[in-house]
């Protein structure tokens, strides 16, 4: 494969049969069984130990904003675009709806939280950990503010959502310096821990 932009047309294309609505092109496709791969959130050891989750905007991440809060711990959100930071504790966040309702707009150098789970939604994912968003590079950015800001914790753990059909084997050539690798995939039926971060 030749580019980033290939491996997201021939996810959205294979994907589109598990797909929920709006269509997957362009997006972060929402799928059918995110709700069972989110729910693996609580198979992993860090994540009961976790105080504070991160948690991107996307769809598929619904129902993991929705444990986060369940088992009482902070959610740290960034609302669509980057265009600011939300710190829920309680009520819902499901939504983007819901999230800018039960959260309360914080500027990063006055934030006093250490984030343990950083999660986020992927176009593509390879068994190395490389993931491809959707082309705007906010995931990427999101990750290295926040830790360029000290909030991500010394071992915080990277976690993406995907459905089986968004995961290859390997597409390091295509990866650059921005790019951060994730530590665990979460599937509706599996938790696939990437090679040397066990």
């Amino acid at each position: 494969m030749r580019s980033k932009q290939e491996i997201r047309e021939i996810v959205w294309k294979r994907i589109e049969k598990f797909s929920r609505f709006p269509p997957p092109y362009g997006r972060i496709p929402n799928f059918i069984g995110a709700e069972r791969a989110c729910e693996r959130l609580r198979e992993l050891e860090e994540y009961k130990r976790a105080k504070a989750v991160f948690s991107a905007p996307d769809s598929p991440l619904r129902r993991a904003r929705e444990i986060v809060l369940e088992d009482s711990k902070t959610l740290l959100a960034v609302k669509p675009k980057m265009k600011g930071f939300l710190v829920i504790e309680r009520g819902r966040a499901g939504t983007i709806k819901e999230m800018m309702r039960w959260g309360r707009d914080v500027g990063l150098d006055d934030l006093n939280i250490r984030v343990d789970i950083f999660l986020q939604g992927c176009v593509a994912v390879d068994r190395k950990g490389n993931r491809i968003g959707k082309g705007s590079g906010f995931g990427d950015k999101e990750f290295l503010i926040l830790k360029e800001k000290g909030i991500l914790s010394d071992d915080c753990l990277y976690v993406v959502i995907a459905h089986p059909v968004q995961i290859f084997d390997d597409f390091d050539h295509l990866m650059g310096e921005h790019d951060v690798r994730v530590d665990v995939i979460l599937t509706p039926d599996d938790v696939i821990w990437i090679e040397g971060n066990t």
